[in-house]
């Protein structure tokens, strides 16, 4: 028999689930960069000196990353930087903190990828319902969704890009980094101005894209909502279809609402083509580079953050889930 628990037990429990979680991803996150090989090569290679000079350089580079210590060592050290907020120094750009470079990109993300998907929720769902509501209509939406569902992200900002960019020169190509930190230190009308046109073929791009995987998601839950038998009989007792489609709206939006909190954690994964196409400063961008560039210690960084954001917007879905459902918290205790 199921035992009875409280909201505050049930929150306990998911915290300790999510920090064994957390602890494990983001030791996966740790090991993954380390097959990479040595980085301390690639810097070598890019300062070119000769063969004495490369031992020097290499011995003090490998002193400087801590990577002539054993790696439980480096393990270690790395939960103890972690704690205190150091991710350590890029390798790719020399000399800068890893920990500034993803939190900047963090936020660089945030101005893309949130107003994104949130836009591209609601122009779904609202597409999506159209089309089940309207099965005249539906035989023209539900082939365009479908085309849309299956392009890659990166597929359709070249697109866009070449169409907007090179063809009719209607807005910039890629983004310029300068900009971006303009708006922040010396924020000026002309700068936002310049920054919207900059940013507007990535945010379509994105929000094109998850439309359609919105509608049609949307579309499938609302034809079972009014193809059931509350629906049928409400339909019965003589209400209006715009009742009955108010209630299956309403029913059918739970499961896209839990998406939505899915995938504003995991934004950035969809993102990393896209911003390494439009040179845009997202941890997308970042995370390419830090792979092309054999950058542990930039690696690690960015997928923890993807780690952290993923584990947050998991927690969050859950915990909203069981204050609105307690059968959610009894089927805990199965």
């Amino acid at each position: 028999m199921a035992m009875k628990m409280g909201f505050g037990e049930y929150v306990a429990k998911r915290i300790v689930l999510y920090i064994i979680v957390f602890f494990t991803a983001v030791s996966i996150a740790w090991i993954i960069p380390r097959f990479l090989g040595n980085p301390i090569a690639i810097i070598i290679a890019r300062l070119g000196p000769g063969q004495a000079g490369a031992a020097i350089a290499a011995s003090y580079f490998m002193q400087a990353f801590g990577l002539n210590k054993p790696l439980y060592e480096q393990y270690i050290l790395f939960w103890i930087g972690l704690f205190h907020g150091d991710l350590g120094i890029s390798v790719w750009l020399l000399g800068k903190p890893v920990s500034q470079i993803v939190f900047k990109a963090l936020i660089h993300d945030l101005i893309l990828m949130v107003p994104a998907i949130i836009t591209s929720w609601f122009i779904g769902n609202y597409l999506g319902a159209i089309a089940a509501k309207y099965r005249s209509l539906d035989r023209i939406l539900l082939p365009i969704l479908y085309i849309l569902t299956a392009t890659p992200y990166f597929l359709l900002a070249m697109i866009l890009q070449w169409t907007f960019s090179v063809q009719y020169k209607l807005f910039p190509a890629v983004i310029q980094t300068s900009i971006l930190d303009r708006l922040f230190t010396n924020p000026s009308w002309p700068t936002f101005i310049a920054f919207i046109k900059e940013w507007t073929l990535p945010f379509l791009s994105l929000v094109i894209v998850s439309m359609g995987g919105w509608a049609s998601g949307m579309r499938s839950l609302m034809i079972y909502e009014l193809e059931s038998n509350y629906s049928r009989f409400m339909e019965m007792m003589g209400l209006s279809s715009r009742l009955i489609s108010s209630y299956a709206f309403r029913y059918a939006l739970s499961p896209q609402i839990t998406g939505l909190g899915i995938q504003l954690g995991t934004m950035v994964v969809g993102a990393i083509a896209v911003e390494y196409i439009f040179n845009y400063p997202g941890l997308g961008y970042f995370l390419f580079n830090a792979i092309i560039n054999n950058d542990p210690f930039l690696l690690q960084g960015a997928i923890l953050i993807i780690v952290l954001m993923v584990i947050a917007a998991n927690f969050i879905v859950d915990l909203l889930y069981a204050a609105l459902d307690p059968r959610i918290r009894l089927g805990v205790m199965g």
